[in-house]
């Protein structure tokens, strides 16, 4: 009968829609999993063990001795990084994602007095911001943060950061940093919830700041058709600072 596809037919038409959930099937598994590998939050490394510590002859390390007081600067060793954290969302699936995107292009520096953070200032290349996805790098460096233009962020504490205990070899510190963070030619006051520990010879920092990007008059860059930013992020940060 005209209109109804005979046997060949009929395993064409099931084929081709075995296939197209398959693909379907596919997509959503590689999108609904894009980012499960995201580098955790940015946190201290864990403290080195004095007890079995070493140094290069095998001999105990010896204690650090006097205080972290005075000048720092960040160590430019390419390990240091200032960086986002956002949640990314995908038109086609009904949970949302996490996005990552770091530089490691990073100056600054500090000034230690007791248990005070007497001053920071910090600044890093928006350029050399990288994460797992190219398309969205080139988006948020043309479209978002437009880092072609405005290159730079720069982060100004701008009252002394009390901590919570007076820093002593190894041991952690914590405070909160209130300042001014500059981001696409617009200043805003922000706090950052900070996190240090001094080691003798450096100091490791680690931070993070909600934003708003509205806030700074960035629009939440669309990359395609189906991917959205959403307006709230974290700027996260890890520094090793040495003396200045």
């Amino acid at each position: 009968m005209a209109g109804v596809p005979g046997r060949r037919g009929r395993w064409l038409l099931a084929g081709a829609a075995a296939v197209l959930v398959l693909l379907l099937g596919g997509g959503y598994l590689l999108l609904s999993t894009r980012n499960a590998d995201a580098p955790g939050p940015a946190s201290l490394d864990a403290a080195p063990d004095p007890t079995t510590a070493t140094t290069a002859t095998g001999a105990a390390s010896p204690e650090a001795t006097g205080t972290p007081d005075g000048s720092w600067r960040v160590r430019d060793d390419g390990k240091s990084f200032v960086g986002y954290r956002v949640r990314e969302r995908l038109a086609s699936l009904p949970s949302a994602s996490e996005a990552v995107g770091r530089s490691t292009q990073v100056t600054g520096t500090m000034q230690v007095d007791g248990d005070q953070v007497r001053a920071v200032r910090v600044e890093a290349d928006l350029r050399e911001l990288t994460s797992d996805e190219g398309r969205r790098d080139n988006a948020i460096r043309r479209f978002g943060l437009e880092s072609d233009q405005f290159p730079n962020a720069v982060f100004e504490l701008t009252e002394p950061v009390t901590l919570d205990r007076a820093p002593a070899d190894g041991r952690q510190v914590s405070g909160q940093g209130k300042g001014r963070l500059t981001v696409h030619g617009v200043t805003r006051e922000v706090t950052a919830d900070l996190q240090g520990r001094w080691d003798g010879s450096t100091i490791l920092v680690a931070g993070r700041m909600p934003v708003r990007m509205s806030d700074f008059q960035i629009q939440p860059p669309r990359i395609g058709p189906v991917v959205s930013i959403e307006d709230d992020l974290t700027v996260e940060f890890r520094l090793t600072f040495v003396p200045a």
